[in-house]
């Protein structure tokens, strides 16, 4: 269906889902959203505001950011309190929530669209249905597609599989220098390297590998290595940084914002990862790059960009979804050797 403009309002709230990754798979619906909105009409989310620095990024999609302290929480009155005499046309669930669900029916807003999920349909105007996942096999649609299918409730185009809104990171290189002591390396090809993954080990190749691309990076190609990841992901990156050309190496995990992880990704030549919010982001900027899958879903899950190789093995028991390997091979990890990934790097 379509909106007409007189119904709009004050235009569209959105609930962004709680992590980085899903945040950024959610990216097409939003800039597609934002084209059928009237120019008088805003598009506002309520996110985490720990992702909030990615949302403000997005400078042409974006136009308002509502964050919240505790994502699995009702929001407090005082956050909510730009949103309370407000009248919006529409609003869209990104997240399972039913509390969420709640919280926006409390804000008046009554067409509210999402996936049927958690007893909250009764709330939903056409709620979506999914099949349930199963572990063992690769399970479409893409979360991408599954944003895109509550999206199209409220009217959207067909999305192209590529375009991406813009991201801009309110970060550039003088900033870098004064965060880190040290000038952007702008004279090296940059490879950015993620061996972290938030979900658990079962996700993550093995730091050795990791560690062994990124020298190769260096001797062959004279390349620049930058490490990144989130605090408790540092001690992966130290053990990736071993033995690396110390002038050629940069280790950055649980040191960088958003805006300077965006920076950082947005200026690399290229990026190894794992499934991970990094990942995600690199591949929605428009970063080239290879990701290593096992434990999970690469066809639910995998970069949004034709620019990125997915690298992955069947094995029977994959993907398993779960956080640690329930037989302790972690096989499916195993399978993905280093020559796969050399072979993905850019040539010289």
């Amino acid at each position: 269906m379509t909106i007409p403009p007189d119904l709009w309002h004050e235009g569209l709230l959105v609930r962004s889902p709680n992590w980085l990754g899903d945040l950024v798979m959610s990216f097409p619906a939003l800039m597609l959203l934002k084209r059928i909105l009237p120019e008088f009409c805003t598009l506002t989310v309520i996110c985490p505001a720990g992702l909030a620095p990615v949302l403000d990024a997005l400078t042409e999609t974006v136009d308002e950011i509502i964050p919240v302290a505790d994502p699995h929480a009702f929001p407090t009155r005082r956050e909510i309190h730009p949103l309370l005499h407000r009248h919006f046309g529409a609003g869209i669930l990104f997240n399972n929530s039913l509390r969420d669900a709640v919280m926006m029916r409390r804000l008046g807003v009554k067409p509210l669209y999402g996936a049927a999920a958690r007893g909250r349909s009764i709330l939903l105007r056409e709620p979506v249905r999914f099949p349930k996942r199963i572990s063992g096999q690769l399970n479409p649609p893409h979360q991408a597609k599954r944003c895109l299918e509550v999206a199209k409730r409220l009217g959207i185009d067909d999305w192209d599989g590529v375009s991406m809104p813009a991201v801009h990171p309110d970060f550039d290189a003088r900033r870098f220098e004064l965060a880190f002591e040290r000038p952007f390396p702008e004279n090296h090809p940059v490879l950015a390297v993620a061996p972290g993954a938030a979900f658990g080990d079962a996700k993550r190749w093995d730091a050795s590998a990791f560690h062994a691309v990124a020298d190769h990076w260096q001797r062959k190609r004279g390349g620049f290595v930058i490490l990144l990841g989130s605090k408790t992901e540092a001690p992966i990156c130290e053990k990736c940084a071993e033995g690396l050309t110390p002038g050629l190496t940069l280790d950055l995990a649980g040191k960088t914002s958003l805006h300077a992880l965006m920076f950082i990704l947005k200026h690399a030549a290229y990026c190894v990862a794992n499934d991970s919010g990094i990942m995600h982001l690199a591949a929605a900027i428009g970063t080239p790059g290879t990701a290593v899958f096992g434990s999970t879903d690469m066809a639910a899950t995998g970069p949004l960009s034709p620019k990125w190789n997915v690298l992955y093995r069947k094995e029977p028991c994959s993907p398993c979804f779960k956080h640690v390997c329930p037989l302790e091979t972690r096989a499916c990890m195993k399978a993905i050797k280093v020559a796969d990934v050399l072979k993905a790097l850019p040539k010289a």
